[in-house]
């Protein structure tokens, strides 16, 4: 299963994203604790998934996250 997150706001710049976005307790909001994409991403993970994320400045992001399809016997 693959779901898609998509937003039009700030976007988010080619340095955050590699080397703070998933990261705890770094955040570009003001009043940002910084957890939340850390906790949902290692949530996903434990359940075999993956998350990708594409960001351009002035543009939006989009978070891809990816789950394992359950058999359904």
């Amino acid at each position: 299963m693959l779901l898609s997150v998509i937003d039009n706001g700030c976007g988010m710049s080619p340095v955050f994203l590699k080397e703070s976005l998933f990261r705890p307790f770094q955040s570009t909001k003001k009043k940002g604790i910084g957890i939340g994409l850390f906790q949902a991403r290692a949530i996903v993970q434990a359940h075999g998934g993956g998350m990708q994320v594409e960001s351009e400045v002035g543009k939006g992001t989009t978070f891809l996250v990816s789950l394992p399809a359950k058999d359904a016997r």
